[in-house]
């Protein structure tokens, strides 16, 4: 038994050992392999352009972290900077084995803390009180750990490197591409100059700027002179009243004017009743509310209010019970975390509480502020209620904002309101609250709704206040109490004792962007950009995109990149190219922007860029497709191309590059793109000014010369070889269809038409002539319908048969003379339909009218089907001799009587009354069919098969 057993279990040895590893990864198998060979069979077999693509492509991203930033701060090598000591087998084993050597300066380690937990990542900085680790699960997350927390810190022998990494990939070709590309970065060596050095240091504007942020924020030239504010934008405007008196709870109105930072802590609405004492200010408030609603039109007088409900109101006017609609309220925590409300305002956890983070703008408790139809009606147009923008409008549809509302509505920690005091207005109170509104200098900042306040005396110039009185004396008097914090009054007074008579550009362009916090999104120079805190809300919807597919773009050098027409769309008209970022631009309102587009056109500005010279444009854009192509540089594997995205990545659409974009912006971001932004997966093709092509025509200049020569055709440019393109189809049933766009060489004014019997045409209207005709699947309108109808119909099935151009009747002594334009003696009269759908064109030539109809018909004695065409000619002036033309082909023979041969394919019959003649032609033979035309019909009969 022991024996039969033992060679049993050799028999199954040996099996095992000639048979193939099952259930391998591709790291596995890679692992297996002499890295020598594999150095070999990349640089002779793999693909540089692909290769590129995968380096930078979201589910690998090499790019993410090694990329040219400066030393201090590297996540990991350089690979252009790699020492010779490194060898091309070694970068194989590091790609397919990451911890087996961890070079130095880059390795981890594990903490241990005092509760137990494990944290790995890599030390960015350590001193007595702290040690900041940047994650190794999250790179871009730095963790903070007290020294007094950490039980033991100890050296890990995990690279931050992942493993597995080639199981991203398809196949072995795909690691032999990024292989090639890996190789080539290290052999060119490092970018010259350090400009595209990117530094990770976030600088903060200065006390002085800061100060002036605030001074604008807080509307203090409102009050106060300062001539330099009048033309610093945006102007400010405090909330409009009147919709505030219209929509928001009244009760709660007035105790928010009572006591603004009681009822919202951080609001830029100072006290301006502090100096009553408590039943007077609440009186006061009370009585200003009054007048407020007395004037507004308000919605909800009369009626009780009650938590986020109005009792007197009808359901369909509440919407939705906020309580009844828990998957809208989920879907508007999606969007409250997603489209960028969380770039201002703090994220909330599961109770939909708020979790502060720093320089957040609180919310609080909206439940007794708003209901859920004033909520919704501020979110889907927030400037109707604060016109200087500093809430933007984020371009929601009524159901998310309805969503949203629901969501930021839920009942608070507290409860949900339960207040049932009425609100009736009084007369009285009214006329007392209009003249307390005047009183308290509310005009000051609330215009419109007075008319006194243009006799309002000012207070004194900014410049010769004394900081340490009044409004920024922290004591109550009658003057605005803003209880500020004390870095905020140390800005202040440090603006205060500066205040410029002018600003410059940058300065202008720096308080602007702080003002409407442009800068929690976007990074300028090294002011703002996304926090580590924040980063995580940032989501794109294709992750091959990379952090450029989240984080939104740098406003560096904004300027010089875009043309203005480009950006005034941008920032005014909300047009976007960046579908897959979740984080949506913010509509700030034109009065507020356009200053800030003049400043950025007119002073962002690149070094002189030298191009190209173009001497045989056509030959250069040819060289610009091909370059876009899968035989180029294959720009379409990753860019949307005329809003059709690629299989890759919906990178931003190439037609609308150059209508977007500065020519020499272009130029300098092709030789160099991480220069221009250091998250971007786009790929260095031209490193150093040296192509990764060389076998493409020209240096490097030239190439993207040719590049952007073929771009400015915009949607008109050719389709790029590789671009994969589903065809839309559109297919005739029981009824004929129609569609009448341009087709391949025929032009804008042709007429196709689909049978049910799957036989096709098209009409050219435009030289009353038959143009073409094929079999099968009628056609494609994608080329039209991407390109906003200026494409193309694309034919679909087989069998195509083109005519001849010019018009087919003609005069046959002096016949038109054929070009692309319009015979000057025919006038197309446009078409009737038959019970069918199917069309009867009509036209004229001289005083001849013809009437042209096609039928499809089936053929019994070969069941296949063929187009039946019926002339009907008159004229409305005595007899006419006219000629028409039936085909012409290089061949034409008469088969028998009536019937005619062209080209051997297709196959014309002429009817009984009617006969056809075989004319000769320089290259060419014409099938001619002479037609005497009176004032009774005449009518010609034809027959296609082929």
């Amino acid at each position: 038994m022991k024996n039969a057993c033992f060679i049993t279990f050799m028999i199954l040895a040996l099996v095992q050992s000639v048979l193939p590893v099952q259930g391998q990864t591709l790291s596995e198998r890679l692992v297996q392999e002499d890295p020598i060979k594999l150095v070999q069979q990349a640089r002779q077999n793999g693909d540089i352009v692909r290769g590129a693509i995968l380096f930078h492509q979201g589910n690998i991203n090499c790019a993410k972290c090694h990329r040219p930033i400066s030393e201090n701060d590297r996540i990991a090598p350089d690979l252009s900077r790699l020492g010779q000591e490194v060898t091309d087998e070694s970068i194989v084993e590091s790609i397919l084995q990451p911890s087996k050597t961890i070079r130095q300066g880059f390795e981890t380690v594990s903490v241990l803390t005092a509760d137990g937990r494990i944290i790995n990542g890599s030390v960015v900085s350590q001193d007595d009180q702290k040690v900041v680790l940047r994650s190794s699960q999250n790179i871009e997350q730095l963790i903070t750990i007290e020294q007094d927390d950490i039980d033991a810190i100890k050296p890990s022998t995990k690279s931050n490197m992942p493993d597995g990494l080639a199981n991203e990939l398809k196949d072995r070709q795909q690691f032999l591409d990024l292989l090639r590309y890996t190789l080539d970065l290290k052999q060119r060596g490092p970018t010259d100059g350090a400009s595209n050095e990117e530094t990770m240091v976030r600088r903060e504007l200065s006390d002085e700027t800061q100060g002036i942020v605030l001074i604008k924020k807080l509307n203090c030239v409102a009050c106060h002179d300062w001539k330099t504010a009048e033309t610093l934008p945006p102007l400010q405007h405090a909330p409009d009243l009147k919709w505030s008196a219209k929509w928001l709870n009244p009760n709660q109105l007035a105790e928010f004017i009572a006591d603004p930072q009681q009822i919202k802590p951080g609001t830029s609405m100072p006290h301006m009743l502090g100096h009553l004492d408590a039943p007077l200010r609440k009186d006061s408030a009370t009585a200003i509310v009054h007048f407020l609603t007395s004037i507004a039109g308000n919605r909800i007088a009369g009626n009780r209010i009650a938590g986020n409900r109005i009792a007197g109101q009808a359901d369909s006017e509440q919407h939705a019970d906020l309580g009844h609609d828990g998957e809208g309220a989920l879907r508007g925590e999606t969007l409250f975390h997603s489209v960028g409300c969380v770039a201002c305002h703090s994220p909330r956890d599961a109770m939909a509480i708020e979790q502060p983070l720093d320089d957040s703008i609180p919310l609080g408790d909206l439940t007794d502020k708003y209901d859920i139809n004033a909520l919704t009606a501020f979110l889907k147009n927030p400037h109707a209620a604060r016109p200087s923008g500093r809430m933007p409008n984020m371009q929601l549809t009524h159901p998310e904002a309805l969503d949203l509302s629901r969501y930021l509505l839920q009942p608070s920690e507290h409860g949900e309101n339960t207040s049932t005091s009425s609100w009736e207005i009084d007369s009285k109170l009214a006329r007392k609250g209009k003249q307390l509104f005047v009183e308290f200098r509310c005009v000051n900042c609330h215009t419109g709704i007075v008319d006194t306040a243009s006799s309002l005396t000012s207070l004194g110039a900014l410049a010769d206040l004394d900081p340490a009185r009044g409004c920024l004396s922290g004591d109550p008097g009658e003057w605005p109490e803003y209880r500020l914090d004390e870095l905020d009054q140390q800005r202040i007074q440090a603006a205060l004792r500066s205040l410029p008579t002018e600003l410059t550009a940058k300065q202008e362009i720096d308080i602007t962007l702080a003002t409407f916090n442009c800068v929690a999104c976007h990074r300028r120079d090294d002011v703002g950009g996304v926090t580590a805190a924040r980063s995580h809300h940032f989501q794109t919807t294709n992750l091959n995109l990379g952090e450029q597919g989240r984080i939104p773009p740098t406003l560096t050098g904004v300027g010089a990149k875009l043309n203005e027409k480009w950006m005034r769309d941008v920032l005014v008209n909300h047009r976007s190219i960046r579908p897959y970022m979740k984080t949506r631009m913010p509509q700030y309102g034109k009065p507020n922007v356009s200053r800030l587009i003049e400043l950025f056109q007119s002073n962002d500005r690149l070094s002189d860029t030298e191009f190209a010279t173009v001497d045989d444009l056509k030959e250069m854009q040819e060289l610009g497709l091909k370059i876009a192509g899968n035989q180029g540089l294959n720009c379409v594997a990753c860019h949307t191309f005329r809003y059709e995205q690629s299989d890759t990545m919906p990178a931003v659409d190439l037609t609308e590059m150059a209508e977007r974009l500065k020519k020499d912006w272009f130029y300098q971001y092709m030789l160099d793109p991480p220069r221009f932004s250091p998250n971007t997966v786009m790929p260095s093709f031209w490193p150093n000014g040296k192509a990764i092509r060389p076998d493409i025509v020209g240096d490097a200049k030239y190439q993207v010369e040719a590049l952007w020569q073929y771009l400015l055709d915009g949607r008109q440019a050719r389709t790029p070889r590789g671009l994969i393109v589903e065809p839309i189809e559109l297919l005739a049933s029981d009824e004929a269809v129609m569609l009448r766009r341009s087709y391949p060489e025929i032009g804008k004014r042709g007429i196709g038409v689909g049978y049910p019997n799957q036989v096709n045409l098209v009409f050219d209207s435009e030289q009353m002539r038959l143009a073409m005709i094929w079999k099968g699947k009628f056609a494609d309108p994608g080329g039209v319908w991407r390109g906003q109808g200026h494409g193309t119909v694309r034919p679909l099935g087989d069998h195509l048969v083109r005519f001849a151009r010019g018009p087919e009747i003609d005069d046959p002594v002096s016949p038109w003379i054929v070009d692309d334009g319009r015979p000057p003696h025919h006038r197309f009269k446009g078409y009737s339909l038959d019970e069918k759908m199917r069309p009867q064109f009509n036209y004229e030539f001289d005083n001849v009218t013809v009437r042209d109809y096609y039928v499809d018909a089936i053929d019994s004695s070969k069941n296949a089907p063929f187009i039946r065409r019926t002339l009907t000619l008159k004229s409305s002036s005595g007899e006419s001799s006219i000629s028409f033309r039936a085909a012409a082909g290089k061949t034409i023979k008469q088969t028998d009587d009536g019937n005619f041969l062209v080209d051997d394919r297709l196959q014309i019959r002429v009817d009984e009354k009617h006969v056809g003649t075989i004319v000769n032609q320089p290259n060419a033979q014409h099938l001619r069919i002479p037609l005497k035309v009176n004032e009774g019909v005449t009518q010609l009969t034809l027959e296609y098969r082929w």
